[in-house]
């Protein structure tokens, strides 16, 4: 390799390995478990290595282009497994291992047997297409929220590696230009910034996400129904498949927020996290960010209850509607007996919460009744008192809690 082709202009030097060193800092003080960060620290320290080759002697520039061969190698490697830090199929790693064997034992064999040097470029062009491959397979087959993950890589990773393929058949294989094309050639290497850059953008996508948390607490106040509260979390974290599943006390299994049984069944793309009272079945690429997922549902957590208080409920007038036919009967002129949850309800109250567990509306119990909807909101008021449920608990919640436990008093 031409000496010329490892002294680049000034600013294209200090830019490019400036913005790996910069931002592979910043990206392993944000996420420490993602390798990105510290490939791209060695990249940028690879980078600067170059200038060795400005010293006399033959030493000083075989150093300097091993660390080129080697930055090539790390850039590549940084491509192949964005934005998780680790390879993570057979061929990923079998890519990443010939990188580096091409970049190091590849640069020794060409110093020793000269003739083989353009056989050696041939072969990292060839790495450089199918690494290219990859992306853009990996671009196709991904779901939602991974393409958003994938996106920076998607728009950067493709330039860098057209110009990593160009600059190695004109370094490697002796491809001529002319002087302004070598010219363009070396201030086209400042491309290989935007892979810090695209990486960064990366992490910005995660912390507006983060914003979107707070968003999405207000958005929870408006939701009513379980689906509701699935859908806002879903739009949150970018992910449409994502489902919740709630637990029954007395039931077996899972069910969806339809109050429908649901299997757990992670694996194929899917992940699983529990938090109090529901788990959450999403996206695997959303692992990348645990704790987001955390934070969402922490966020969504009196909305969850109460869709876990309304799924349970949807189950329980399942069960009955199955049991009964497909008809709902709710039967409240049985007196309760004395270990009953209900004893201390009075039969008028017994009547408004049987008519609130079919759903009806404090006028349609009023109705039904034949009093007015203020006597019906007094009852009301009366049986959460005798349950014992929390002021301070919402009340839906309260109404939900007050069904459930008229249903399972009733079997």
């Amino acid at each position: 390799m031409p000496v010329a082709a490892l002294l680049l202009p000034i600013p294209v030097e200090v830019i490019v390995g400036a913005s790996f060193l910069c931002a592979g800092a910043l990206a392993w003080r944000r996420r420490p478990e993602n390798h990105t960060g510290i490939l791209m620290m060695l990249a940028g320290t690879a980078w600067f290595c170059r200038d060795f080759a400005r010293l006399d002697g033959d030493s000083a520039t075989r150093a300097g282009e091993l660390s080129l061969n080697v930055f090539l190698a790390l850039v590549t490697h940084q491509v192949l497994v964005f934005p998780y830090g680790v390879a993570r199929s057979a061929l990923e790693r079998t890519l990443v291992g010939c990188v580096y064997a091409l970049a190091v034992v590849g640069y020794v064999l060409s110093e020793v047997v000269t003739s083989t040097n353009e056989y050696l470029a041939g072969a990292g062009i060839l790495l450089a297409v199918l690494a290219l491959y990859i992306v853009v397979k990996r671009w196709v087959g991904a779901t939602v929220p991974e393409r958003a993950m994938l996106a920076p890589i998607v728009w950067a990773g493709p330039p860098v590696l057209v110009v990593l393929a160009v600059s190695i058949a004109h370094n490697y294989m002796d491809v001529s230009l002319t002087d302004a094309g070598d010219t363009a050639v070396d201030w086209l290497q400042l491309v290989y910034a935007a892979i810090p850059f695209a990486f960064l953008a990366g992490l910005l996508r995660v912390q507006l996400q983060r914003a979107a948390v707070g968003d999405l607490v207000v958005e929870l106040t408006q939701a009513v129904s379980p689906a509701e509260v699935r859908d806002a979390l879903a739009r949150t974290l970018g992910d449409p498949s994502l489902e919740l599943a709630f637990s029954i006390p007395d039931k077996e299994g899972y069910v969806d927020v339809a109050g429908r049984p649901l299997m757990l069944a992670p694996g194929d793309g899917r992940a699983v996290t529990r938090l109090e009272g529901v788990t959450l079945l999403y996206d695997s690429s959303l692992l990348e960010d645990p704790e987001l997922v955390r934070s969402a549902g922490a966020a969504a957590r009196l909305a969850l209850e109460n869709a876990r208080l309304q799924a349970e409920l949807r189950a329980h007038l399942e069960r009955r509607r199955e049991g009964e036919g497909g008809q709902l009967r709710v039967d409240f002129v049985t007196a309760p007996s004395e270990h009953d949850s209900l004893a201390e309800l009075t039969t008028r109250e017994l009547e408004v919460l049987a008519l609130l567990a079919e759903g009806r509306t404090d006028r349609g119990i009023a109705q039904a009744l034949y009093v007015t909807p203020k006597t019906v909101e007094a009852h009301i008021r009366s049986i959460f008192r005798k349950l014992d449920l929390p002021a301070d608990a919402a009340i839906e919640n309260r109404r939900v809690h007050a069904v459930l436990t008229f249903l399972r008093a009733r079997g």
